[in-house]
């Protein structure tokens, strides 16, 4: 994904200065004048003479003054409700009429104007109410300085439209919050009955059907002339698994529980997924670096972008559903060759232990080092010496070290990326589990399907890769620190865009479900 927008300070600093130096102004050192604060009330206050308003001149709007009421109408195409900021009520007030009307439309728009800068730029929601999984802190910003300093020349619109976020990801979105709004408009798409399992060649009532319902998102299909034949045939076959790959869905041509339960999720809950991904993408930083990595967890994908260019898209594993991994924003700052696995407490208790109790030779098999922890010295100890089976899951005094080899279950690469919840990005030896359409089966860490591949990202030298290699084959641990940490954000999107196709994942986490009830 590139850059989820241009820092705004940057663009709005650059915007002013142009503006100043219009107006002789440049090298004079502005104050903020009285009426502007952090409070919205206070930048139109009731008291003021009608030649004093913000947004009138003798009681009539000025030129601004459209412009900020247009910004406030296309809130729409962002997912956002205009009447949260006062539309309907701005459109109906005259204040030519008296000089209440008129003080009261400056308070309207003054408000309303300073929340739509607000939520544009940093999101309308608060991640730790409405999403507490998503630890990604977002960049300060001061919607009333920033209307003062747009405020004082001629390019209003311009700084306006500076807030609106400029990546592939957030306009892709955007255009699909009007399409899905003319779909809902429409009446919504058709509702299939219940049907037994469909194969390409069977013949059923509900095809006419299910061949509407999916040319509504299809515009291929939707191009050819409507059929009435009950026949599941070649078209519709491909026109079944374009759906399916869209809805992260196996593409098997085969219209089966998941696929049609699919097909009858509403045009307005699918609306209302796209308007909480837009919500997502505004929480993200302004910058995220010329240089970065991003990991769908909805989607199980990991993207590597460099200058806006995407050099890695690969599928990741993450956490289970009882053990999510969150989203947060780190760096890469070491790439470990043939690690070791300090196993967490929790794992060894809950997940490693059981295995041994079934199988007295399993630590031995898979290299596991036991080790007893007494008066703050650590010793390792033979398991064959021990009666796992008087171990209990709640009281475990060994702690586990798994040697490098082909079975560690960091593979053979790991990434470190600090973080409060001690998660990293690691190979896997379990490589079958990335053909799988949902991919939460870790603890929390994520796996990567090429690490190698991310290794050589990560170091950015092209010389990397055969002593990568190397260093692997010798079986001995060897950690590597970046000269330059590589940033990471691991996010939450069920909706996302791959190239111009529109994607919709499942809610595995249910993260969606909680954060729509604050929409």
């Amino acid at each position: 994904m590139d850059t989820y927008r241009t820092t705004i300070y940057v663009i709005v600093i650059n915007l002013i200065t142009i503006c100043f130096s219009a107006q002789g102004w440049a090298n004079n050192k502005l104050e903020k004048p009285q009426q502007y604060s952090n409070d919205s009330t206070s930048l139109s206050t009731s008291d003021k003479p009608s030649n004093d308003y913000l947004w009138l001149k003798n009681q009539r709007l000025k030129s601004q003054t459209y412009e900020a009421l247009e910004f406030i109408a296309n809130s729409s195409h962002h997912g956002l409700n205009p009447n949260d900021y006062h539309y309907d009520l701005l459109l109906q007030l005259d204040p030519t009429v008296s000089e209440t009307n008129a003080q009261r439309f400056e308070q309207l728009l003054t408000d309303g104007l300073l929340k739509l800068i607000h939520d544009i730029t940093v999101g309308r929601l608060d991640p730790a109410v409405v999403d507490p999984k998503w630890s990604i802190p977002r960049a300060p910003f001061d919607a009333a300085d920033f209307l003062h300093f747009a405020l004082q020349g001629n390019y209003f619109k311009a700084c306006l439209d500076a807030l609106i976020p400029t990546s592939n990801q957030y306009q892709h979105i955007k255009a699909a919050a009007t399409r899905y709004q003319d779909y809902v408009n429409r009446g919504d798409w058709p509702r299939v009955p219940k049907s037994p399992i469909l194969h390409p060649g069977d013949f059923h009532q509900n095809i006419p059907l299910i061949r509407k319902r999916l040319a509504f998102e299809n515009n291929k299909l939707a191009s050819i002339a409507p059929s009435q034949s009950s026949h599941y045939d070649e078209d519709l076959q491909q026109a079944v698994k374009h759906f399916q790959r869209r809805y992260s869905l196996e593409a098997d041509g085969i219209i089966g529980p998941a696929t049609h339960r699919a097909m009858n999720v509403s045009a307005a809950e699918r609306l209302q997924q796209i308007k909480i991904n837009l919500e997502r993408i505004r929480w993200l930083p302004g910058d995220l670096g010329e240089r970065y990595i991003i990991v769908n967890l909805a989607n199980y994908r990991l993207t590597a972008i460099d200058n806006n260019q995407t050099k890695l898209d690969m599928r990741v594993i993450v956490g289970k559903k009882k053990r999510p991994t969150p989203s947060f924003a780190s760096k890469i700052t070491h790439v470990v060759a043939n690690p070791h696995w300090y196993v967490p407490n929790k794992l060894a208790r809950l997940d490693l232990l059981p295995k041994q109790q079934a199988n007295p030779n399993y630590f031995e098999h898979y290299n596991f080092r036991v080790f007893n922890n007494k008066n703050g010295k650590r010793t390792e100890v033979d398991p064959d010496s021990i009666d796992w089976q008087s171990i209990n899951k709640q009281h475990f005094p060994y702690s586990l070290v798994q040697d490098p080899g082909k079975n560690n279950a960091l593979g053979r690469l790991k990434f470190i990326t600090p973080n409060p919840w001690s998660i990293y990005l690691h190979d896997t030896p379990a490589k079958s589990l990335f053909d799988k359409t949902n991919r939460n089966f870790s603890s929390g860490c994520i796996r990567v399907e090429d690490p190698l591949a991310l290794a050589n990202f990560s170091l950015a030298e092209n010389n990397k890769h055969q002593a990568l290699l190397d260093i692997i084959s010798n079986n001995q641990s060897y950690s590597t620190k970046l000269e330059q940490p590589l940033s990471v954000y691991t996010v939450y999107s069920t909706v996302w865009c791959n190239g111009d196709e529109l994607i919709f994942s499942p809610d595995s986490y249910k993260r969606d479900q909680k954060m729509g009830k604050y929409l």
